[in-house]
């Protein structure tokens, strides 16, 4: 970025409208915030402005308008200090500046955003822009935000319009009803609908179930029932179950649990088991889900009771709800998870499929350990659940690796399809390691045939 002193100066006069002389401008490096200036200061520092935007505006396409004519004059004195500035202003001078007139539009905003790096710097900027933007134009500042591309469109479009929502709710909800479907937009619709019930909740439901959309209104009432649940979650979850959508009720149940659980487990239990089938099982994943992050000790003890009755039909329920445990356990705790998992019954592959889900999440983070500990457990039908995410894991990145895990398997047809998935993109891009691993891979010789052929990989 331009960081000359006549620059600097032209910033500080002109989006401040202000003749004194501040120590820190609207892009510029950190100091204390100007005094207000007296009436001769501001004629002059207009004047001045008007001279100095004349000529900045060539070399910057006149982001910051004066409304004075160029008078034609050039500088006279050269850049001493050019630098690049990551230090963007505070939100409320920023916020300053525009009430005092300055006006800044997407061309200038695009512009400052390529001129800072990514990472906390860029952050900070989007979030300045933004919160002083929409207080000035919520409506052009949420349409620059949306035209932003990845983490920078959903840094700004968050920010806008959760800024716009404080003073307009219906307003900026309707604004983002407006906008393309997407996990991201729908992320953002059940915040703005949560903060919007906290304040006024029955004119937050009635928008949320006016919405045409079923991806929209179920993340709108959604965030109303999560705002619902902190103070009343049985009167919330009994809403939510009253929803006559099947897809709708289903996933608004699932914030109900999440948040009565969060208060009362036992509570929010209790009122499951009185849910139809479908949706008990879901509303225990969600209550387990919640438990799980909280304390998955608890979480493991709840399962425990849910489960003590077994029989056969509710082996299903039984396995879903213990790989939510075990992905939410270890994320954190996959060492303690692990242990868990391995003690549950194999009936009804609720071991196997626990097992499974903690080696999936363990690889990610740290793949040596979790290794070492697939090759520990016996030999069997849990221990092949765990080694196939290994193959899963690795068969692009490392096939060599993929095809031993393959190799490993103890079931005899699982293990010849394992190798054939792997073989399969591996001869593609090195056929000679692919046809030398499956010379030696434990195959009958119609398996190693079949493979052989599929892939070209048959001996000359």
């Amino acid at each position: 970025m331009n960081t000359s002193p006549r620059f600097l100066l032209l910033v500080a006069v002109a989006s401040f409208a202000l003749g004194a002389v501040a120590s820190r401008v609207l892009f510029g490096p950190g100091g204390a915030a100007p005094e207000l200036a007296t009436s001769d200061e501001v004629a002059r520092g207009r004047k001045e402005a008007a001279r100095l935007g004349a000529i900045e505006a060539k070399r910057w396409d006149g982001p910051f308008q004066t409304g004075e004519p160029d008078n034609g004059k050039q500088p006279t004195d050269k850049p001493q200090n050019d630098r690049q500035d990551a230090n963007p202003p505070s939100a409320s001078e920023v916020r300053q500046a525009f009430e005092q007139g300055a006006r800044i539009d997407a061309v200038t905003a695009n512009r400052l955003l390529k001129e800072t790096p990514s990472g906390t710097a860029r952050r900070r900027l989007l979030h300045r822009i933004a919160q002083a933007w929409v207080r000035q134009d919520p409506r052009s500042a949420a349409a620059w935000a949306n035209e932003l591309e990845g983490a920078d469109r959903q840094e700004a479009l968050r920010e806008v319009l959760h800024r716009w929502a404080e003073d307009d709710p219906a307003a900026a909800a309707n604004c983002l009803a407006q906008l393309p479907t997407s996990e991201q937009n729908l992320h953002i619709m059940h915040a703005l609908a949560q903060r919007w019930a906290e304040r006024d909740r029955t004119a937050a439901m009635a928008w949320g179930a006016g919405q045409t959309s079923p991806a929209n209104r179920e993340r709108a009432l959604g965030g109303v029932v999560s705002s619902w649940a902190e103070s009343d979650p049985q009167a919330a979850a009994k809403f939510a179950a009253s929803i006559e959508s099947p897809y709708e009720r289903q996933r608004v149940l699932d914030v109900a649990a999440r948040r009565w659980a969060a208060q009362d487990a036992a509570a929010a239990v209790a009122w499951a088991q009185g849910l139809p089938d479908e949706e008990r099982l879901r509303a225990n994943r969600s209550i387990l889900h919640e438990l799980a992050e909280l304390d998955p000790q608890h979480a493991a003890a709840v399962y425990g009771e849910l489960t003590a009755t077994a029989t056969a039909e509710a082996r299903q329920d039984h396995r879903r709800m213990a790989e939510e445990i075990a992905s939410v356990w270890s994320s954190s705790s996959p060492r303690e998870a692990a242990a868990w998992a391995a003690g549950l019954p194999e009936a009804g592959e609720v071991r196997r499929s626990a097992v499974r889900n903690v080696a999936e999440h363990w690889l990610r983070i740290d793949s040596m350990e979790a290794g070492q500990w697939i090759l520990q457990l016996p030999e069997g039908a849990t221990r092949d659940a765990a080694a196939e995410r290994v193959v899963r894991t690795t068969v692009r990145s490392d096939p060599a690796v993929a095809f031993e895990w393959a190799n490993s398997l103890s079931d005899a047809g699982h293990r010849s399809g394992l190798i054939r998935d792997v073989v399969r993109g591996w001869s593609a891009v090195d056929a000679a390691s692919a046809r030398a691993a499956l010379a030696k891979a434990n195959l009958s010789p119609q398996q190693l045939r079949e493979i052989s052929v599929q892939n070209s990989l048959a001996p000359p």
